[in-house]
């Protein structure tokens, strides 16, 4: 077995340190490398994640509620304004349209006494405010519950099952008025999940106010 000597061993040692400091510089430029693909992953993980939630509300058309909606309620306010004019009342009169415990329609408002009991009367003479104002009453609270659940999932990709199972996959049949029935059957089959779905049901109290 041969012998290296002294000067050999010195100048050997500067080689191996050399040779030692490249493969820590290599293993660290590795460990380096991998840490930024975690973070990549990460990263595309939770961007995943936010579209998952983001797409967890089925779309529909708000704005085009709102349109039906409103359309009921010109109606309504039109149809209120005439019976001012018809009695000789000041336009600007402030009106409140309910039912009473027995589904009727009730006026309300700063009238003359003896009036409320005759624009009642009229009212729920008139097939077509009655049929307006007992679909406004369902499909009012179903639009604001629509609307409050659209914007949520917008701004924070809050999932809602409820919502979900009350969304048609055939376009045609997500009208605003489907969605208000198919939740009335809900609440009938259901209670608990009317309780803490957010959802105004409609009831006799539902009103409609002319000049608020």
């Amino acid at each position: 077995m041969s012998h290296i000597t002294t000067e050999q061993a010195l100048q050997l040692s500067p080689q191996l340190n050399q040779k030692g400091g490249s493969t820590d510089k290599q293993t660290s430029d590795k460990g380096s490398h991998d840490e930024s693909q975690r973070s990549i992953l990460r990263d595309d993980a939770v961007t995943l994640l936010m579209r998952q939630n983001l797409t967890s509300v089925k779309k529909i058309q708000v704005e085009s509620f709102k349109g039906e909606v409103g359309q009921e309620k010109t109606f309504i306010k039109e149809t209120l304004k005439s019976k001012l004019a018809e009695y000789n009342l000041n336009p600007h009169t402030q009106l409140s349209v309910s039912k009473d415990m027995f589904g009727r329609i009730e006026i309300k408002g700063a009238i003359p006494e003896g009036l409320h009991e005759k624009l009642s009367l009229d009212l729920n003479n008139n097939k077509m405010f009655k049929a307006a104002f007992d679909k406004l009453s369902k499909e009012e609270p179903t639009l604001n519950y629509v609307d409050n659940v659209v914007k949520l999932s917008k701004v924070y990709g809050v999932e809602n099952s409820l919502f979900n199972s009350l969304i048609s996959e055939q376009k045609e049949f997500n009208r605003l008025n489907d969605i208000a029935h198919r939740y009335e059957a809900l609440k009938q089959t259901n209670p608990a999940a009317s309780d803490n779905s957010g959802l105004s049901e409609s009831h006799p109290h539902f009103n409609f106010v002319l000049n608020a």
